[in-house]
């Protein structure tokens, strides 16, 4: 018995590490964590830096599509400094309104017409389509609600738009004059 308890303590301290072995398996470690920290910084950088941008990779697109749209429908157009303005026949302004009236040609030859106007809302500023009624009133539906500002102007008779985003962008979209 005596000589298997010695080859057991024998055994046990032949296989432990010596301390140079242990120290360059930490240095290999600490080399490691440092760089998966750096890592990820830049990883948590990138994301901050495509929130900040989400506005023009994914509402520009959606926004610029309807008003595109809305915009080549129209027979002729008025700038106005404000919705009320518009709503209300109000004057008409040559640039840098908050609103526009779009007229369109029916089949009839009778012309319809719809606001967008940038205003205030219970949730921060909002790009909405409003359509008078017979009766006086007017439908409203929101286009964005992401969008800061928006300036309307006369581009060498061209209706155009420039949107400011929530986070300083700006895009300009043109269109609508015939």
């Amino acid at each position: 018995m005596k000589l298997g308890a010695r080859l057991l303590t024998k055994t046990c301290i032949l296989s432990g590490f010596t301390l140079l072995e242990m120290s360059s398996a930490m240095a290999v470690l600490m080399i490691l964590s440092s760089a998966l920290l750096a890592m990820l910084q830049q990883h948590v950088l990138l994301m901050q830096l495509s929130q900040r941008q989400s506005f023009l990779t994914s509402e520009a697109p959606k926004i610029g599509n309807l008003l595109i749209r809305i915009m080549n429908g129209a027979d002729h157009y008025f700038i106005y400094a404000d919705k009320a303005a518009a709503l209300g026949n109000g004057v008409p302004i040559l640039g840098g309104g908050s609103a526009v009236k779009l007229f369109f040609n029916s089949a009839t030859q009778t012309f319809s017409s719809c606001v967008l106007s940038v205003e205030l809302t219970s949730s921060g500023p909002a790009l909405r389509c409003y359509t008078p009624q017979n009766g006086g009133t007017a439908t409203a539906w929101t286009v964005s609600g992401k969008v800061a500002s928006a300036e309307f102007f006369n581009a060498d008779g061209i209706l155009a738009v420039t949107l400011h985003g929530p986070n300083g962008e700006l895009i300009t979209y043109s269109g609508g004059a015939r």
